[in-house]
Order: structure tokens, then sequence, then C-alpha cells
């Protein structure tokens, strides 16, 4: 008996060292692995944010560059069509621009990279906005558009925003690889880390009721202890059995999701792997390729896909197809078209390809991204179709203008050339009359003779002042650099005999130096200056201003009065021959001379409008070509001449 606790005592020392020791390993390993899971599962929760933030960032990237297309081609399809409606997808897609640059500021504030990509990006954006803005205002103020000169500019600055998004798509798709591979490596160290996890346990507790069955003769006390520890250790195998349960279902819903992502996506997306083998292909791409995903050799997917080139009659080489290049390194943007067997126009593409490169920069495959510009290039056939057919019956109507213009103006000239004879005649057989009968005639019938003379006399000055008008039509320009103010100068000097007792205060500003046809400008200047004058005889003092001033980036000059002005509503007949506002016996004239003034603008490729209120007079401007005569006043010196300012 002594002898049997002799041995006893470290028998039951050694099971219970063991039996502790076991049960220490146990705990160590439980933690280290529940802390390993919990980490790998936290490390898949953020890898999979990461990726659907930069596929986030890329549908914005992408979303950007379609807006600011779109505002461009509704801003050139309103200057070409002068449609309203079309404003309106003008102004939203402008609006949705601001939205989505603010989103993408806020979306890579955490990637300086790309910050100093939005910092190139923002002022080419505002470029584009700005021009488009102002093709809309020069549809608005010209009431035509051309369109020729700005299709260039507009490619360009379209091209320089399409590189820079370009380079911001190619950094989310770069960052897009490492986080998949990263949160796919998260997945598989997950899972190994719960095979392991499993595995020890049940390596555990084998060993655990081994060495119980080992030492269960041993000691009732051994017994028990490894009764609790192994009825622990089945708890704690539970417990990590459900919660690697619960990871593994969360990894299946996050991966649902991205599924779901990638599916819902406008765009199609499609990645290969270096041998051609697709690794994915969504939704999207099957809508537009009208085909699944069939893993054949490269030389293949230009027939087996129906791929051609832009002008749909040409197939596409199969090593030039930009995810083939993509596959070799490279970086491409193409546009191509599809033969879709539900679509028989076709379906044309807009395919993005870069190069999928993993952590050390080795090459792991490619991936292309699609989007359907079948309704722009359609669009854009319509347009171009509409241009074509506008020039055509802009030229059409040109000629019959031009032709017009030219039988109205001899017609114009032969009637007053006609005139003058019948005219002659009457102004001298009336001057017979009262040379010669002029005591016999009765006082009646000389004030009837004296009404004959006037009648003819401003018979005579209307045929004058029409076959004037006739030449301005015929007559070429004489284009020399003029001096406006000096040009003024000596109209006022001309025309102050006429106010002779009159006060009139003259407020005269510099005026610019010009390239124009000095008579003809003069002759518009002697004109709007007389009406001025003229019409502003009941006012004491009369007050003349004569400067420019600047509309809309246009350098507009203007001839003011403080006179008995009109009512705008019969501003449309004031610029038409014979068209007068005012009665011949309150103000003399032919009614031509403002349809002179116009006819002289117009030649000079400008403007002339008025604006004017009742009694409180009048103020006509005129442009000379909408600034395009203007020339720096060192030329103006070396032409001769200085300007003078008329107090």
């Amino acid at each position: 008996m002594a002898e049997r606790k002799r041995f006893d005592v470290p028998i039951e020392a050694l099971l219970r060292r063991r039996v502790t020791g076991g049960f220490i390993v146990a705990v160590l390993l439980t933690v280290i692995l529940s802390f390993e899971s919990w980490h790998s599962a936290r490390r898949a929760d953020q890898d999979a944010y990461w990726v659907s933030h930069t596929h986030e960032v890329m549908a914005t990237i992408q979303g950007t560059s379609r807006d600011v297309l779109e505002t461009e081609t509704s801003a050139r399809a309103f200057a070409l069509t002068g449609q309203e409606p079309l404003m309106v997808h003008y102004r939203t897609a402008r609006e949705t621009v601001f939205v989505d640059e603010n989103a993408l500021r806020h979306l890579t504030a955490d990637n300086l990279s790309q910050q100093r990509r939005l910092d190139v990006l923002e002022p080419q954006v505002r470029t584009a906005l700005e021009f488009a803005d102002s093709i809309v205002a020069k549809r608005r103020k010209l009431g035509a558009y051309a369109g020729g000169s700005d299709a260039l500019e507009i490619q360009g600055l379209i091209d320089a925003l399409r590189a820079t998004t370009g380079d911001m798509h190619a950094e989310e798709t770069r960052l897009l690889s490492q986080r998949t591979q990263r949160a796919t490596a998260g997945q598989r160290l997950a899972m190994i880390i719960a095979i392991v996890g499993v595995f020890l346990k049940v390596v555990s507790w084998i060993l655990a009721f081994l060495v119980i069955i080992r030492e269960i003769g041993i000691s009732a006390s051994a017994q028990s202890q490894l009764n609790t520890l192994n009825a622990k250790l089945e708890q704690r195998v539970e417990e990590r059995t459900t919660s690697l349960a619960s990871s593994r279902v969360a990894l299946e819903t996050q991966t649902l999701m991205l599924q779901s992502v990638l599916d819902s996506m406008g765009e199609g997306l499609i990645a290969a792997d270096r041998d051609g083998n697709f690794l994915l292909w969504n939704d999207s791409a099957n809508k537009m390729m009208g085909r699944k995903a069939s893993n054949l050799p490269t030389e293949q997917w230009t027939p087996y896909y129906k791929v051609f080139l832009p002008d749909g009659v040409t197939p596409y080489p199969a090593s030039e197809l930009p995810l083939v290049r993509a596959l070799n390194g490279e970086s491409v943007r193409v546009e191509l078209m599809i033969e879709h067997p539900e679509r028989a126009e076709g379906v044309f593409l807009e395919v993005t390809a870069r190069p999928l490169k993993g952590s050390q920069g080795n090459l792991g495959g490619g991936v292309a991204v699609l989007r359907d510009i079948t309704q722009r290039k359609t669009a854009e056939r319509e347009i171009q179709a509409l241009n074509q057919n506008l020039e055509a019956r802009v030229v059409e109507r040109t000629a019959e203008l031009k032709a017009a213009n030219k039988e109205l103006e001899a017609f114009t000239y032969s009637v007053s050339h006609d005139l003058r004879a019948p005219l002659r005649h009457i102004r001298g057989f009336t001057q017979v009359l009262v040379d010669e009968f002029h005591s016999s005639l009765p006082a009646e019938a000389q004030r009837h003779l004296q009404s004959i003379e006037r009648g003819a006399q401003r018979m005579g000055q209307l045929v004058d002042e029409l076959l004037k008008l006739s030449h301005l039509g015929r007559e070429a320009l004489t284009v020399e650099v003029t001096r406006l103010s000096s040009l003024v100068k000596d109209v006022v000097n001309l025309l102050t005999p006429e106010i002779e007792g009159r006060p009139v205060e003259w407020k005269i500003d510099e005026l610019p130096s010009v390239e124009c046809d000095p008579i003809l400008i003069r002759q518009v200047f002697q004109n709007l200056i007389s009406n001025a004058l003229k019409y502003s005889r009941p006012r004491s003092p009369a007050v003349i201003e004569i400067g420019q001033t600047e509309r809309e980036g246009e350098r507009v000059i203007f001839v003011k009065d403080n006179g008995v002005g009109f009512d705008m509503k019969y501003s449309d007949k004031l610029f038409g021959v014979f068209q007068r506002l005012h009665r011949a016996e309150e103000f003399e004239g032919t009614g031509i001379g403002l349809a002179t003034v116009q006819r002289i603008i117009k030649k000079h490729r400008g403007r002339v409008w008025v604006e004017a209120e009742l009694d409180r007079g009048a103020t006509f401007y005129f442009t000379l070509g909408g600034g395009e005569h203007s020339v720096p006043e060192k030329a103006a010196a070396a032409a001769g001449g200085s300007g003078h300012t008329l107090g």
C-alpha cells in the first residue's frame, strides 16, 4: 500500500502536468486561431469595401466623361438646330458634371495621385463646359451656327479630358486588380485558418482523449479533470465552428453583393488571364456582345464574336483587338462594331482596355470596359446628314437672296434714274409758269405752284437718296485703317453751321481705330448725328453723346441723344426705306437715312440696332464685323492721323 502511494504521487503529478499542459496548449491555440479568424474576417470586410469603392470611383469617372461629352453634343446640336428642347438635356448633363466632380473629389480623398489628376481634370471640364456655353451663346446671339471651325476644337477638348479620365480609370483598374487579389487571398487565408483550426482542435481532442484513456486507470481525479477538459474543448470547438460558419456566410454574402454590383453596371466588364481565359464577363457584356464568354484562342475571337471596324464591313484584326493588346501590356481605347444577333443595325462599342499587373509589376492578364455608343453614333450620323442638308439649303437660300437683292437694286436704280427726267420737266415748267405768268396768276394758283415746286424738290431728294442706296449694294468696300475719333470730329465740324444758335452739349469719348471704308462710315456717323441733332431740337440744351462700350465681349459704337425718342414697338420699321415715326411737318427727312446706315453696316459684316423711349431720347448702336476690324493703336498711328476728343 505504501509502495502504491509512493508511486501514485509522481503518477498523479505527471498526469496533472500533462493535462495542464494540454489545456494550456488548447487555450493558446483557441486564442490564436480566434484572433487570426477575426483578423481575417475584418480584413476581408475591408478588402470587399475597397473593391466596391474602386468600382464606384470607376463608374463616377466614366459618368463624368460621359456627361461632359453629352453636354458638348447637346450644345452643338442646339447650335446647329436651334431647337430649345435640346437645352433641357444640355442643362441636365451640365449640372450632373459638377455632381460627378464633387463625388470624385470625395471618393478619391485617400488617393493623392488621383487628387492630382482631378486638379488637371477640373480645369479641362471647365474649359469644355465654357466652350459649350460659348456655342450656345453664339447660336442665341447670331441665330445661326456654322460649326465647322469648332468641331476640331471640341474634339481636342474631349480628347484631353478622355486622356485624363483614362489615366484615372487606369489607376483605379490597377487598384481594383490589387484589391481583388488581396480580397481573394484574404478569403483563402480565412478558409485555411478555419480548416487548420478545426484540424488542430480535432488533434487536440484526440490527444487529450488518448491521454485520458492512457491515464484513466491511474486516477479518478485525473479522469474527472480530463472529462472536464474534454467538455470545455468540445464547447470551444462548437463555438469556433459556429464562428467559422458565420464568417463563411458573410464572405458568401459579400461575394454575391460584388457579383450583383458587376451585373448591375451599365458598362460591360471583361477580364482575362495571360492565356486569354476569361476570368470575368458581366451581364452587361453579355447584352452588348450578344454572346456569352467562350474560352477560345484569341485568334478566333473576331469571327466568333463578329467584331468589325467602325465601318461595319472590315473584320477587326485579331492581333489588334483591344483586350488582346491589353494582354500584351498595352493600354488602348478604340471604337468597334459588333454584329449583334438581336439588333439588325449592330452595336457600336467604345472599348477601353488595360493590362492587369501584380504587386511586383508582372503582367497577369487584361481587363476591358465596354460602353454602348450606338445611340451616339446614330445621332452623329443624323447630325452630319442634317448639317449637309442645312449647308445645301443655306447655299441655295443665299444664292436666291443674292439674286433677289441684285434684282431689287437694279430695279431701284432703274426706277430712280427714270424718275429724274419727268421731275426735271415738272420743275422746269413750274418755273416757267412762275417766271412768265407770275403777275397774271391769282394768289391761290401761285401757292399751288409753290406746293408743286416743293413736292418736286422733295421727290428729287428721294430719288437721289434711292440712287445712293442702290449704289451701296453694287460698290465694293475700300478698306483702310481709320481713326474713328478723327472721322467724328470732321462730321461734327461739317454739321456745326446747321446748329448755330442752338445750345448743344457734346460728349464724345475716345473711339478706336478700325479697318473700314472711311467714306461709308463717315456717312453712317453723319446720318446718325444729323438724326440726333434733328430729333433733339426741342431740347435746351440738346445733349449728344458719342462713345464705345462692350456687349457680350464685342466692341460697340453708339450715338445717343436726349430728344423726343419713340415707342420701341415700332423699332422694327425704323430701318426700312421711307419708314418714318414722326410727321414731316414736325421733323423733315426722306426716310432713307437709316436704311442707308443699315446697308453700310451690313457691308462691313456688322449689326445696327436702337434703344429708345418716348420723350426720353434714343441710342443707336452698331458694330463692325464683330470686332474683327479693330486694329492696334500703333498700327493706326503708322497709318497716319491721331485721335481727338470733342467736348
